[in-house]
């Protein structure tokens, strides 16, 4: 860790999206140090062409998590039944945006809609 963050720019660094995993040794119970009663919790981080909403999945819950996009908010589920609605303050460009499911954590990417006249950053 202490390596990647010296190798980092020294102007205005962002990190969006962060897991580290480290097995437990074999035969070791697995510890579920969460709260059972906790919400669902998400981070949302607003960028020049993107906003990225990433959340811890619950990988007890049946069904699979996913997101959903709408022209100014995102469906966020999980696992489970439960969706959280998550209002943006711009509009984005649904059939750009996207989403991966990958150890435990869920990303979406949601690229803002370029307005008329707009360049579209890259």
């Amino acid at each position: 860790m202490e390596k990647i963050l010296s190798d980092m720019p020294l102007h205005d660094p962002k990190i969006i999206g962060f897991t580290i995993i480290s097995g437990s040794p074999e035969g070791a119970p697995y510890l579920d140090l969460s709260d059972e009663e906790e919400e669902s919790e998400f981070e949302v981080i607003e960028g020049d062409d993107c906003i990225y909403i990433t959340a811890a999945v619950d990988t007890r819950a049946q069904g699979a998590p996913y997101v959903t996009f709408q022209k100014e908010s995102v469906t966020l589920c999980v696992g489970g039944e439960e969706e959280t609605v998550i209002d943006l303050d711009c509009e984005i460009d649904v059939p750009h945006s996207f989403y991966n499911v990958q150890h435990g954590v869920i990303d979406a990417v949601c690229r803002k809609k370029s307005m008329p006249g707009e360049i579209a950053r890259s």
